[in-house]
């Protein structure tokens, strides 16, 4: 019931994404979509529409909000060669597909006539450039204890690197399906929600273009710290609610993850974790906001 008040039904059935009464894809790609992020590549079967008719298409997915307001589903099929994008230029499109860059910043006239800035990036998974508009993302209030200052947010929503006094570097991707790099494998992220602070603990992140020092190996301080700040509000937590079972269970995710970084093996919990993501205190926390319109995200088809 929770599910189908977050994604789009119809449109999940009309492309076989959910049928029989249960999805056709991988649990973590559907908490993807729940989440407001792109899945992984996954394969559309037996599409069926006026005088056409598709085996199987390989493409991402996420969940926009449609010209009425209402969630609606985006296809982003594989392409067989790269794309093309009229904001670049032949030097700027090898450069984005060489990884010299991780994005590049245009401002474009929108059809009010009002300036606005899209950051472009190419997600090598469907062979397309995607873009994003910066308004459409949401910055975190602080990562590994440390709060970001207004510059840093603005660099986080224009896709720029975010450097922190523990070493750590950061930077949001609209192509990574988690919506963030690092040159980290764990992140402790705060984010605003509903009034009030929200964490998620981000362990096996993919890397940063150009970042493959032993940096990647090592637990920075402002993590540890991160960690014991979402540990002590846990506790808070359940010493005014006993028999809060998701605060115990956040609980003891946390004094994993914290004997983990006292163990000092960040290798071994990076293969054994890879792809984790859990939230605390909200049910829906998310770095980029869900729902948001094709023209908001400005992550266009070409």
């Amino acid at each position: 019931m929770i599910i189908e008040k977050k994604l789009p039904m119809q449109d999940l059935k009309l492309f076989g994404i959910y049928k029989d009464g249960k999805f056709t894809i991988p649990e973590d790609q559907v908490r993807a979509l729940q989440e407001g992020k792109m899945t992984d590549v996954v394969e559309l079967k037996d599409l069926k529409g006026k005088d056409v008719h598709i085996d199987s298409l390989p493409a991402r997915l996420s969940i926009v909000r449609g010209t009425d307001g209402n969630p609606s589903l985006r296809i982003d099929p594989v392409y067989r060669s790269p794309n093309s994008h009229p904001q670049l230029s032949t030097e700027e499109r090898k450069r984005l597909l060489r990884e010299d860059l991780a994005n590049i910043r245009k401002n474009y006239v929108d059809r009010d006539g009002n300036v606005r800035t899209e950051i472009i990036s190419y997600d090598k998974n469907t062979r397309q450039f995607m873009s994003h508009d910066p308004r459409s993302v949401q910055a975190p209030e602080a990562v590994n204890n440390e709060k970001l200052t207004a510059e840093q947010k603005r660099k986080f929503k224009e896709g720029e690197t975010v450097n922190l006094a523990d070493g750590t570097q950061f930077q949001f991707s609209t192509t990574d399906r988690r919506g963030i790099r690092s040159n980290r494998n764990g992140l402790v992220v705060s984010i605003l929600l509903d009034g009030g602070i929200s964490y998620l603990l981000l362990t096996g992140l993919g890397r940063m273009l150009g970042k493959k020092s032993t940096e990647e190996q090592s637990y920075s301080k402002g993590y540890q710290e991160g960690l014991k700040t979402m540990q002590k509000n846990m506790e808070r937590r359940i010493a005014l609610s006993p028999n809060d079972r998701d605060a115990v269970r956040d609980l003891n995710n946390v004094r994993e993850e914290l004997s983990k970084v006292s163990a000092g093996h960040p290798a071994n919990y990076q293969s054994k974790d890879v792809d984790e993501v859990k939230r605390f205190n909200s049910k829906d926390t998310e770095i980029n906001s869900p729902n948001q319109s094709e023209d908001e995200q400005h992550q266009r088809r070409i």
